[in-house]
């Protein structure tokens, strides 16, 4: 990866805009994420903070949200660090919480949000997840606030500038999020997107992320099942040297499909390792990010060096890249990884309006059974839309395929718009080129393929790519 990232910044002319949240500096991958999180600083490190204990004491199936959260005050922003235990014999309900630097949260048990309704979400239920300062769908606004939080907007610009309005960020440092193997964060959130949703459709975007960890800078999340959000569950935002490992994180069913159930989305990050998780959702299971159209350009911060591995995607939209691409997503990787039942092999996908663009970005060794192939597009949801100026016109460039093998068996190419082995779309003003394609395998389908302003080189790949331009 190091050798790699090395070749792609020596080629590189001039680096795209988009800055990085704490310092610009890339990491050897795997990154070691928060240092509590190593070996030599693990939870019994610091003070405890066990909430089955005097002074919390909180009782099996109660809402535990004031007792939870002292402890987060008393255990975090401690120089020796600190843990707060919920040990595994407990289910607690909790409204938001906001994490504290230097903390580890350990769930052993379960932990379940009370923002929800049965059936119906009330006046009380929204009032637990209060309306906070945030970023949704990569854009900042006004939105609920998640299960766990991390930074938070102390003050507000005066007067209001449209694109980032907080004019004080609390920041973290040094969080785990760890479950030991048998910890969940339930969301139960079904009510979020089955009655809020349609009931203030201006307002969809504005439902609760599980862990929205905006500004954190050493954050590991490790050992958990989460599971039913209102929205998406693991949201690293503005973040920088992040784990996610070891996790199962279930948000399909039949309810769930394109409900913004997002598996894990880093959003204008650096920094970021995540490995050995499933995934099974009801939209993407990872989506790669850097903020949204002219709030994300006026933002102007990139995600960049990332590793995904050794993960497997089951239900859901696989791996995305986009549409979110104003401040620049480049230097990723994917690899060595399970399709089972994605919706897609490989996707990267922005449109006119967003700017930034995606690149330098390698897909290797996946293989599985999905429902298509490849998707590279320019053209996301806005197809042949009007030209916007230069710096919304998003790019996709220097891209590499390796390796990947997909099985589209149920793909028939029959349904409007439906491409099963190869879509790349890219604009007049801005086609999509250097992609690489090695030793990609396309079957069981459908061989259809759609190519417009794409420049793809193949070599040992099957179907042969319509757009390409050579062979390697």
């Amino acid at each position: 990866m190091l050798a790699a990232l090395a070749v792609v910044l020596s080629c590189r002319t001039s680096a795209p805009p988009g800055g990085a949240p704490f310092a610009p500096i890339v990491l050897p991958q795997p990154v070691p994420g928060a240092a509590r999180g190593v070996a030599s600083a693990g939870w019994r490190d610091g003070a405890l903070c066990d909430v089955s204990r005097v002074p919390y004491a909180v009782t099996n199936g109660t809402n535990a949200t004031l007792a939870l959260q002292r402890a987060i005050d008393d255990c975090g922003d401690l120089p020796g660090g600190g843990t707060v235990l919920v040990p595994r014999e407990l289910t607690l309900h909790t409204a938001s919480l906001w994490l504290r630097s230097n903390l580890t949260l350990r769930v052993l048990g379960t932990l379940r949000s009370t923002a929800t309704g049965s059936g119906a979400l009330g006046s009380a239920s929204l009032d637990d997840a209060p309306v906070v300062y945030t970023r949704r769908n990569s854009l900042m606004v006004e939105a609920h606030a998640g299960m766990l939080n991390g930074g938070r907007c102390v003050r507000l610009k005066q007067p209001r500038v449209g694109w980032d309005d907080c004019a004080e960020w609390r920041k973290l440092a040094n969080v785990v999020i760890e479950g030991g193997g048998t910890g969940v964060l339930d969301g139960d959130g079904d009510d979020w997107y089955k009655v809020f949703a349609p009931a203030h459709p201006a307002l969809g975007n504005t439902r609760p992320v599980m862990l929205d960890l905006l500004w954190v800078d050493g954050l590991t999340i490790r050992g958990l099942t989460i599971t039913r959000p209102g929205y998406w569950c693991i949201h690293p935002c503005f973040a920088n040297n992040v784990r996610v490992v070891n996790n199962t994180v279930t948000t399909w069913n039949e309810f769930h499909a394109n409900s913004n159930t997002d598996g894990a989305d880093p959003d204008s990050s650096w920094n970021v390792y995540i490995a050995a998780n499933d995934f099974a959702t009801g939209d993407d299971c990872i989506s790669i990010k850097a903020g949204r159209d002219w709030s994300g350009r006026m933002v102007n911060i990139s995600t960049q060096n990332v590793l995904a591995e050794r993960n497997r995607f089951l239900q859901g939209h696989g791996v995305s890249i986009g549409s979110e691409t104003s401040g620049w997503v480049r230097n990723v990787t994917i690899r060595d990884s399970h399709l089972g039942g994605a919706d897609l092999a490989v996707r990267i996908k922005t449109a006119r309006g967003r700017g930034g663009g995606a690149e330098d970005i390698v897909f290797e060794n996946l293989s599985g059974e999905t429902k298509a192939g490849v998707q590279l597009t320019l053209n996301y949801k806005v197809p042949s839309p009007p030209p916007t100026n230069a710096t919304a016109t998003p790019t996709i460039r220097r891209i590499t395929l390796r390796n990947v093998s997909a099985v589209t068996s149920k793909c028939t190419g029959s349904a409007v718009g439906e491409v099963c082995a190869l879509s790349c779309e890219g604009l007049e003003d801005s086609e999509i080129e250097d992609i690489a394609f090695d030793n990609v395998t396309i079957t069981g389908g459908a061989s259809g393929q759609q190519c417009s302003h794409c420049r793809i080189v193949a070599c040992s790949s099957f179907p042969e790519p319509s757009c390409a331009s050579g062979h390697a």
